[in-house]
């Protein structure tokens, strides 16, 4: 019932102008959004569903994009400052999700072991649902000249949906990968996933995007990135991943 309703809206959409497809550029990006213990793994305020799904995909999407030299930049969200009666880095919206649980103390923020970062790519801490605000993650996408987000993590609702409508906001053309997204509740990942199709983003099978990247030249052969030393010497936000 809910595949018809979706379909029966997909061509509605389409007959008002909508769904229209951004395509893929030359110079992607792999993203993961909180790929981290606290979402992956089970027994957590926020885990996620259908990880077993998920995990291999993202494992066959970093594949490709290392194979070509495609950077893979991983985000995660964490609080310094868990005491509500303080000042804290949390906001407001602790009074609605269980913020404090992600103490930047503890490995719950930490990126999955499954997906672990190589030596050298971007590992960015977020305060907010947007992988953009307040992180280093634009003038690190600009610097080398990326002009395709391809995105993958949790959860479909809140922080892969909210960076794929900023990353359509500032230029970037959003690719979210059908199989690598996931959510707390059944039917959240398909109702989001289906609304971004429509609005901000193209939703794309695995297959598909990881034949993409299989065919693209080498990402340093494309077009050179001599900003790649700012990145170190201003990304207060974010960290490299050491061997």
């Amino acid at each position: 019932m809910l595949d018809r309703a979706f379909n029966q809206g997909a061509e509605e959409m389409k007959r008002r102008g909508f769904k229209r497809r951004v395509g893929f550029g030359t110079r992607p990006a792999v993203i993961h959004i909180d790929m981290a213990n606290a979402w992956t793994r089970p027994d957590h305020a926020f885990t996620c569903r259908n990880m077993d799904t998920i995990i291999p995909a993202c494992q066959d999407l970093n594949a490709a994009a290392r194979a070509k030299g495609v950077p893979v930049i991983f985000i995660t969200t964490t609080y310094e400052v868990l005491d509500t009666s303080l000042p804290s880095d949390m906001g407001l919206w602790s009074q609605k999700i269980p913020l404090e649980t992600l103490d930047a103390s503890t490995g719950a923020a930490d990126i999955d072991s499954r997906i672990a970062p190589q030596e050298g790519e971007l590992v960015i801490t977020k305060k907010r649902a947007s992988a953009f605000p307040g992180t280093y993650l634009n003038q690190f996408l600009t610097a080398n000249r990326i002009d395709t987000l391809i995105v993958t993590g949790v959860t479909a609702s809140a922080c892969v949906r909210n960076t794929v409508e900023d990353a359509m906001a500032e230029g970037f053309r959003p690719i979210v990968v059908r199989e690598a997204v996931g959510d707390r509740v059944a039917g959240t990942v398909a109702w989001n996933l289906f609304d971004i199709d429509n609005k901000f983003g193209d939703v794309e099978n695995l297959s598909t995007v990881v034949d993409y990247l299989s065919n693209l030249p080498n990402f340093e052969d494309t077009v050179p990135t001599p900003a790649a030393q700012v990145v170190e010497q201003h990304a207060p936000a974010a960290e490299f991943a050491k061997g």
